[in-house]
């Protein structure tokens, strides 16, 4: 049997896996492996297809932009729940940096209901699909942000790419972004963080080293009691991962890579030393 006809059963057995051998299914449960064959099955009929769509899953509606990246989050965040943390309280509060359509803060409502979420999201169409997943879920205790988070308060350059409909990439690094740009608000982090934080998301497609040396610049990060950050590669910045790591060290994280994304990506969780 050829590789082209393999790619169908590997992705059955892969799906199969997912569906019933994660960490989204041992979460979840079986409604998860339910909703998330359901899905499978329409993305395998149209594989590649980067058009927009309709996911239901765990009793929520997830309008999509582009079925290609909503592959790509529905694994990142609810079959492999990178986001998942302990919390003895339970109304955790979560600041989402890079929230994107909204698909962790359903994760996060679907863990914990009663959670109060800061959702942020720079790109004003995507935003407004973040909107829109709030409002069609009628979720409670969600604030969205349309700005560009950063060190530095007032507005910035952002980019972001034609091809990409669903804006995975945009960044106010143009090596990450694209070469669409845009002159955004921006807000800095440091500033909005004036009580506990059960975690921190930080998925900004390269500013999370500006953002981060100011949270503990500035003294915030004495809010933060865990945080996921998704750090890339960036030109010109050989040492920034070093540096963030080192600093989240000195003020008193243990630090520790968690997932390694590939494309010049990968996973870090930071959290408190008690």
């Amino acid at each position: 049997m050829t590789a082209r006809y393999n790619r169908p059963l590997m992705r059955a057995a892969r799906a199969l896996r997912n569906a019933f051998l994660s960490p989204g299914r041992r979460l979840f449960g079986l409604r998860f492996s339910r909703d998330y064959l359901r899905f499978a099955v329409t993305a395998a009929r149209r594989w590649g297809y980067a058009g927009p769509g309709t996911l239901h899953l765990l009793g929520f509606r997830l309008e999509y932009l582009n079925q290609a990246n909503a592959v790509f989050l529905l694994h990142e965040i609810f079959v492999n729940a990178e986001y998942g943390f302990e919390t003895s309280n339970p109304r955790p509060r979560i600041v989402d940096c890079g929230a994107n359509i909204g698909t962790a803060v359903l994760f996060f409502k679907a863990v914990w209901p009663d959670a109060e979420i800061h959702a942020y999201e720079a790109d004003p169409a995507t935003f407004a699909q973040l909107v829109r997943t709030i409002e069609a879920n009628n979720l409670r205790g969600v604030t969205p942000v349309n700005a560009v988070v950063g060190a530095v308060a007032g507005s910035t350059a952002f980019y972001s790419s034609p091809a990409d409909p669903g804006r995975l990439t945009g960044s106010v690094d143009p090596s990450w972004g694209g070469a669409i740009r845009q002159e955004l608000p921006a807000v800095r982090l440091s500033l909005h963080l004036r009580e506990p934080v059960d975690l921190l998301k930080l998925d900004v497609e390269g500013a999370e080293y500006d953002v981060v040396a100011d949270l503990v610049e500035s003294g915030a990060i004495r809010w933060v009691r865990e945080a996921a950050i998704e750090h890339h590669v960036l030109p010109g910045r050989p040492d920034a991962l070093v540096r963030m790591r080192a600093a989240l060290e000195a003020a008193g994280f243990d630090v520790q890579e968690t997932a390694a994304g590939g494309m010049g990506t990968g996973m870090l969780r930071a959290r408190r030393i008690p």
